[in-house]
């Protein structure tokens, strides 16, 4: 380990990673020593059990609840390790992935709902798997969109 710093950015190095402890897990980082080595090891897996080369990644996205999985609300934030009243039990404003039965993906928001809701919401829209992202202002949800009336004269 080469730095350790509170609030402060830090660059990537390119053949190693910053570690960021947030909120209950800050004293994680007491046990990081400058001048020790640190080593970790990824294991990834997909649905199958099989390894994914990590080498292979190009973009990951840390997510969760997990909200629909094979068409049918499956939410049990508690034993994926979430203990934040916001996840278990409040309502706010909510995006979330889903993968649709036709292979599609179909980013979604939500302006207030509590998980249980959420979960309920992507699967009336048809989700066959859904995932929780983010919440609070980083919901928002951008797209390209004209009015099939852009351009008409009025009537």
């Amino acid at each position: 380990m080469t730095k350790k710093a509170v609030n402060a950015n830090s660059l990537i190095p390119k053949d190693g990673y910053v570690l960021v402890f947030t909120g209950n897990e800050k004293k994680s980082s007491d046990r990081f020593v400058v001048g020790y080595k640190v080593q970790e090891k990824l294991v990834y897996k997909d649905d199958k059990g099989k390894a994914i080369p990590w080498e292979n990644v190009v973009t990951a996205v840390g997510a969760g609840p997990r909200l629909v999985q094979d068409g049918k609300v499956k939410l049990n934030a508690k034993a994926e390790g979430f203990n934040d009243p916001k996840i278990l039990s409040s309502s706010a404003a909510r995006s979330g992935i889903a993968i649709m039965p036709d292979g599609s993906i179909l980013l979604a928001t939500v302006s207030g709902a509590t998980m249980q809701q959420w979960a309920g919401i992507m699967k009336a829209l048809g989700a066959k798997q859904a995932m929780n992202l983010d919440g609070g202002a980083s919901i928002s949800l951008v797209c390209q969109w004209q009015s099939p009336h852009a351009g008409r004269a009025p009537a």
